[in-house]
């Protein structure tokens, strides 16, 4: 009788250990699951963004708001628009062991602009997957916790935000396991991309940040980009010096169409790119320069307000970079990067669509890169 009232002790105590197990497993996997519940908490710790193990690259001047997040700055904009806060293809990067990994950004209510898009990416170790995106979970100043895929076995592994083209997010900072590991990632790319122009450059209308030109000519290049594309931006003969002040390898310039759609005088736009130019080369930090000609648009699009023809436009860019012969100028004819076929446009066919761009940056990225590694040689 006493070993039956033992053995049915003991089985009451295993019973009772194992319930207490279970449910402090149940409550950590509530605690990290349940809104309202703190990292610490949940076993994790937050590394503030300004933390000097995370690394930003392929944007302009960051900046840090009060509470610590970091933004950027690309500096020029349009009237209410909000587009100088956008970061088109801003890298966020670090390299930990932590298994799991989170990443919390604030998308803001800097863009003003109705033109958006929201959409950004990431990749884990290099690699990515078409649905590794993000998007912006409702209007104003929202916050967004981001849960990243860490691959089986615990190892260290790279990780990679990439910010969308056409809106202003923050970075608030990543959230990793208690005691994991964080150190700053590999080097990027050692050459400096800087693109410049209106909406096309900026990004409208690719289906996502990837699908940019600036970004898939960096890609095919191996090179870092940062995106000076601004929506409906004219030619202006100030952007030429402030592009001299940025530390660049190579820069592109794709501008005109506006200045086209909107009837400009054509005097007026030989004098403004005249100036662009002059700006751009007369910096000591730049190295190739590319103008490209207004892009092929589609006949069918008449702007009310054009005066010329787009290809007078054109010309006036040919006749400044043959007249200045420079050799860290070359000349690249819009027109050729795009078959001449609306099924590459948008909808607003000065824009390329996701298949225009892919096109468009097959066949710029070997001229730039061409062209680079002949100023190089200089």
């Amino acid at each position: 009788m006493h070993a039956m009232i033992n053995t049915v002790t003991r089985a009451r105590a295993f019973l009772a250990l194992v319930a207490v197990v279970l449910n402090a497993f149940l409550a950590s996997a509530v605690a990290d699951n349940v809104p309202g519940t703190t990292a610490a908490e949940a076993g994790r710790i937050l590394v503030p963004a300004t933390d000097p193990r995370i690394q930003y690259s392929d944007a302009l001047n960051r900046r840090e708001s009060p509470d610590g997040a970091v933004y950027f700055d690309r500096v020029i904009d349009g009237p209410d628009r909000g587009f100088r806060w956008d970061s088109p293809g801003a890298r966020v990067r670090w390299r930990t062991d932590s298994e799991e990994v989170r990443v919390k950004l604030r998308y803001s209510s800097r863009h003003l602009s109705s033109s958006r898009n929201s959409v950004g990416s990431y990749r884990v170790g290099g690699r990515s997957e078409p649905g590794w995106t993000f998007d912006r979970p409702a209007a104003g100043d929202v916050l967004l916790d981001l849960i990243l895929p860490v691959p089986v076995g615990g190892a260290w592994h790279d990780y990679e935000v990439i910010l969308p083209y056409a809106d202003s997010v923050d970075v608030v900072g990543v959230e990793l396991r208690s005691g994991a590991g964080l150190v700053p990632p590999g080097a990027r790319a050692d050459v400096r991309y800087v693109a410049a122009g209106d909406s096309v450059t900026h990004g409208f209308t690719a289906d996502d940040v990837r699908g940019t030109y600036p970004f898939l000519v960096a890609e095919r290049n191996g090179w870092e980009q940062v995106n000076l594309g601004i929506g409906g931006r004219g030619t202006r003969g100030a952007d030429g010096a402030f592009l001299a002040e940025i530390d660049a390898d190579v820069v592109s310039v794709l501008i005109g169409v506006n200045d086209w759609q909107a009837g400009a005088d054509l005097a007026t736009f030989r004098m403004n790119y005249e100036q662009l130019v002059e700006g751009v080369c007369s910096g000591g930090s730049t190295g190739a320069v590319a103008l490209i000609t207004p892009l092929w648009v589609p006949p069918t699009w008449r702007p009310a307000q054009a005066r010329h023809p787009l290809e007078a436009y054109r010309e006036i860019i040919r006749e400044i970079v043959a007249e200045r012969a420079d050799p860290r100028l070359l000349l690249v004819e819009g027109p050729g990067l795009i078959p001449h076929d609306p099924a590459y446009f948008d909808a607003i066919a000065v824009h390329p669509n996701q298949s225009g761009f892919a096109r468009m940056a097959a066949k710029l990225a070997p001229l730039l890169a061409q062209h680079h590694a002949r100023v190089r040689a200089l």
